[in-house]
């Protein structure tokens, strides 16, 4: 999936996908502040989020 258009995320922040990585961009007005994720920075972005409590790990489905 290629998604060349952004999305605004929220509080001035906004992200693309190029196929490969998710770029970050914050307008500013001397430039934009720009971070690109690359898929292991990436995971290792979720994992750093589940460690400090940001995220959940999904809970195993449960029979019934």
């Amino acid at each position: 999936m290629t998604d060349k258009q952004e999305t605004y995320l929220g509080d001035g922040l906004y992200a693309s996908f190029d196929g490969f990585m998710i770029t970050l961009r914050a307008p500013r007005e001397h430039g934009d502040h720009v971070v690109a994720l690359e898929p292991l920075i990436l995971k290792a972005f979720i994992d750093y989020a589940m460690h400090v409590g940001m995220l959940k790990k999904p809970e195993p489905k449960k029979d019934v």
